[in-house]
């Protein structure tokens, strides 16, 4: 019996065989000795299933009845998990051998740090993320910074991100009203607010295609997106601050949207801006879901242990 800490590796995945192909492979080659798959699949209709049952038939698949996007299929492979580290993997990551044993190394050196990711590399090498930010106007962006060494980042990208499973039913799991879009920076930060540490582990690394699943889902990830970074404004930072970024958010896109420029800097160089009807539509789901927002909002600040103001000031809330 493996000294090591069993680790579940989930993988959410929908319609994804050919990526799922060369993600299984990289990841049978790994060096870590003691980690357990889970595939989730949110009722694809390729074969992905009848490939994996055939080629791996000791990965343990959970096969969805319908598309429940990419927070609630995860809760639902962590709660099979028997490990005490939940990783989860994007089916378009080709991850290198020992990905794992690098996490679990930083890992077990401070118990302070409760969520860690991989550096996620794009097939030419350059830098696809080495951790999640958030501006000072409230915008979550993916750091493309070349490190080579761990870090304090806001929050880890869920491509490729291992959490305490202890902390993670701590939090709650991920929020399954958050559908698919931001539900990794919402655990993060409030990692942090509660106390936590989470660290971006340069050694760690994984190669990242990105965004094939989403592509898919295009218009609907849009109207989650919107609806989501409401949701983390509204739940994670103090009211001035919650208020001053909505207010930045919606002048910001009325001026690209109705006058074509861009008053502030856009921190990641973003694809164009949803269409009004989604921005409506996001808007209107949060004015029916009001009492989830102050549910969760009261939650958060119950343990509330870090403002926004320390976060800012610990390079976490960017300038």
């Amino acid at each position: 019996m493996s000294n090591l800490p069993l680790v579940s590796v989930i993988i959410v995945n929908y319609n994804g065989q050919n990526h799922l192909e060369k993600c299984l492979h990289a990841l049978m080659q790994n060096d870590y000795e003691n980690f357990e798959i889970i595939i989730v699949d949110n009722n694809s209709i390729d074969s992905s299933v009848e490939f994996v049952k055939k080629n791996y038939p000791s990965i343990d698949i959970v096969k969805l009845e319908e598309n429940f996007g990419f927070a609630e299929p995860n809760n639902i492979g962590a709660k099979k998990a028997r490990g005490d580290f939940l990783l989860f993997l994007n089916n378009d990551t080709i991850p290198t051998s020992n990905f794992i044993t690098e996490l679990v190394k930083v890992a077990k050196e401070d118990p302070e740090i409760v969520i860690l990711q991989s550096l996620l590399l794009k097939p030419d090498d350059t830098v696809d993320s080495s951790g999640d930010f958030i501006d000072r106007y409230g915008r979550a962006y993916s750091s493309r910074e070349k490190i080579n060494q761990t870090r304090p980042i806001l929050s880890a990208r869920g491509a490729s991100m291992m959490i305490r499973k202890d902390i993670f039913w701590e939090f709650g799991g991920f929020d399954k009203n958050f559908f698919a879009s931001f539900e990794d920076v919402d655990l993060g930060i409030r990692a942090w607010i509660w106390g936590h540490k989470v660290v971006a582990v340069s050694s760690s690394i994984v190669y990242h295609l990105g965004g094939q699943t989403i592509q898919k889902l295009s218009s609907e990830v849009s109207f989650h997106g919107v609806k989501n970074t409401l949701i983390l404004r509204l739940t994670n930072f103090e009211i001035p601050f919650a208020i001053r970024s909505i207010v930045t958010l919606f002048f910001v896109i009325t001026m690209r949207k109705i006058f074509g420029v861009s008053v502030i800097k856009d921190p990641e160089q973003s694809p164009s801006l949803p269409p009004f009807k989604v921005i409506l539509r996001g808007l209107i789901w949060i004015l029916q879901n009001l009492k989830y927002i102050a549910n969760k909002r009261k939650i958060i600040n119950s343990r509330r242990v870090r403002s926004t103001n320390e976060l800012a000031k610990m390079g976490l809330i960017t300038r």
